[in-house]
Parts: structure tokens; sequence; C-alpha cells
């Protein structure tokens, strides 16, 4: 890694949460990953604050930082 390398981890996980990036008032959470029949992979993303609210999304658009960004993970004690 060279030194002004500032490459993020943004892999797509379980528990990982995210906002929508036109709206501070939604926070989606990665429910669950997998890889759909056409070889994509997908996560399910639930809304925290509405978990009967669901969508299934590409983990490219997640990664990305466009339609959604990542929060950081809470501290662990």
């Amino acid at each position: 890694m060279g030194l002004f390398s500032s490459k993020k981890d943004n892999r797509v996980m379980v528990g990982a949460r995210y906002r929508s990036a036109d709206t501070n008032l939604i926070t989606w959470e990665v429910a669950s990953i997998f890889n759909g029949i056409d070889g994509t992979p997908y996560a399910h993303i639930f809304c925290v604050q509405d978990q009967s609210r669901r969508k299934t999304v590409a983990q490219s658009s997640l990664e990305a930082g466009v339609q959604y960004v990542r929060l950081p993970s809470p501290a662990r004690p």
C-alpha cells in the first residue's frame, strides 16, 4: 500500500447499515447477502425504522456509495 492509498473497506456484510443518499431519515440494514441466479451478488436490506419495508439491491449499489452511504459501525465495548 502506498502512502496516499485511502481504499476504504466497502464490502457488504450482514448487519452493516446504510442511509439513503437523498435523505438522512431512512436507515437500511443488511439482513442477508446472496448470489442471484444471474450470478450477481445481492443484499436483502430492511428499514431500521419500519422493518416491514424490505428491498433486494445489488451489492454493487451499496458499495458504490451513490444511492446508499455506509454508516460507521458502532463502537464495541
